[in-house]
């Protein structure tokens, strides 16, 4: 194992043990047994730690991905987001920690995590017109954008609040179907709709209706 490596374990294990974003850089150090000068000149800042840190496992979710899912493209797009929040409320706090900790250190040419890979919605819109699912004459690139806007609020949400995971699904999936129900051609919009009343009814079903609970759960 690397350096860099080595102190991306150390710095998820501080993470995880102080249960917030802090990442103090002297402990860092210590505990991975290097100089301080080191995770400044391997990662440039404690943002770029934090960034890495998602990132890597960012990569891991994405070969999880590519294991798991096949067949339907709505049934793959959907499973994705089910199968994001098991990966999440793995190490709930350890994640909200991170999201929070790139909101906090924000600045640079990087995206918000929560944002980052959009090429992914707007491939996602491009396959589904190519399919003819979604009417051609709506631009992926937006319809994409929408979808991905979606999704960065509620991890925003998520990750400063006690929403729980489980509504964070509901939330994100009833807002897509709605908007993919929205773009698709005639003889797709009544699945999405489907879709769309599915989640609602879940939603209704649970205990909070769908909406932050006043006091924050433990993680």
């Amino acid at each position: 194992m690397d350096r860099g490596e080595a102190l991306l374990d150390v710095a998820a294990l501080i993470i995880q043990q102080n249960g917030d974003f802090d990442l103090p850089m002297r402990e860092l150090a210590a505990r991975a047994q290097v100089s301080l000068r080191t995770p400044y000149e391997l990662f440039g800042s404690k943002a770029g730690i934090i960034r890495a840190l998602l990132k890597r496992d960012q990569a891991r979710w994405r070969e999880r991905l590519r294991d798991q899912l096949r067949g339907d493209l709505l049934d793959r797009w959907f499973g994705a987001l089910a199968m994001g929040v098991v990966f999440f409320g793995e190490r709930p706090a350890f994640y909200r920690a991170l999201f929070m900790a790139t909101l906090t250190y924000s600045g640079g040419p990087e995206p918000e995590t929560s944002r980052e890979r959009p090429e992914r919605y707007h491939d996602f819109c491009r396959a589904a017109i190519r399919e003819g699912r979604l009417r051609s004459d709506i631009d992926p690139v937006l319809l994409g954008e929408a979808l991905l806007d979606v999704f960065a609020a509620n991890i925003r949400l998520w990750a400063g609040s006690g929403l729980d995971l489980e509504t964070v699904e509901l939330r994100v999936g009833f807002s897509w179907a709605l908007l993919l129900a929205g773009a698709a051609r005639d003889n797709h919009w009544e699945a999405l709709e489907a879709r769309a009343r599915s989640y609602q009814a879940r939603i209704i079903s649970g205990p909070s209706a769908g909406a932050p609970p006043l006091a924050a759960q433990p993680a």
